[in-house]
């Protein structure tokens, strides 16, 4: 079996969810950066190999996956020495996690107020009486929402009056060690967006 190449940009929530559990489940990974604020993904010899122009891209041997969820599964199921730990092998469990990840799977800084309110309700319900998105296990779901979660963060933080299990739910999150290479992802991206855009985001903490 060959070494996996991801192509990235960790300033994007998909790639930091790889990123995550890259770490958690300690793979050897060859990582080639694709600058998506300069450009790179639409250049000839990437769009050869993905007309998406889309990261997180993955080559694993034969495969070429650019779906950020595929490329989850397919990570776990290669390279997890503890089946069923993080994508379970009961079915309605896997189905659980799945319905739970794409309640806010499009949620991104550009969507209404409203909507990511409404997204942020789901959540709170969804955690009532459990650790994590899906049960009492740390799932694929929670690594996917997360880095979606923390980069809305910075735009529309969580209240802990309004969504207390969601807070303590992302509290959680923040303290696993693969947790970091999230936080320098957020980072960057919050950076450049206050560099750019020339204004601050209204939460600073990531």
């Amino acid at each position: 079996m060959t070494i996996p190449i991801l192509y990235y940009d960790d300033r994007s929530p998909p790639v930091r969810s790889c990123l995550m559990l890259i770490k958690m489940l300690n793979i050897n990974v060859e990582l080639r950066f694709v600058d998506l604020f300069k450009g790179a993904q639409f250049e000839k010899d990437f769009l050869a190999l993905n007309p998406q122009h889309s990261v997180p891209t993955l080559v694993h041997d034969e495969l070429l996956l650019t779906d950020s969820h595929v490329i989850l599964i397919h990570l776990v199921e290669q390279f997890d020495t503890e089946a069923g730990r993080l994508w379970p092998k009961d079915y309605a469990a896997r189905m659980k996690s799945e319905i739970v990840r794409k309640q806010f799977a499009n949620v991104d800084v550009a969507y209404h107020e409203r909507k990511l309110c409404e997204a942020y309700d789901i959540m709170e319900r969804y955690l009532d009486g459990q650790t994590y998105m899906a049960g009492d296990q740390l799932t694929l779901a929670d690594i996917s929402i997360v880095s979606t979660l923390s980069t809305v963060h910075l735009m529309f933080p969580v209240a802990a009056a309004r969504w207390p299990q969601l807070q303590r739910w992302f509290a959680t999150m923040q303290q696993l060690d693969a947790y970091e290479v999230n936080r320098l992802g957020v980072e960057k991206l919050r950076d450049i967006i206050e560099k750019l855009g020339k204004f601050q985001f209204p939460n600073r903490q990531l």
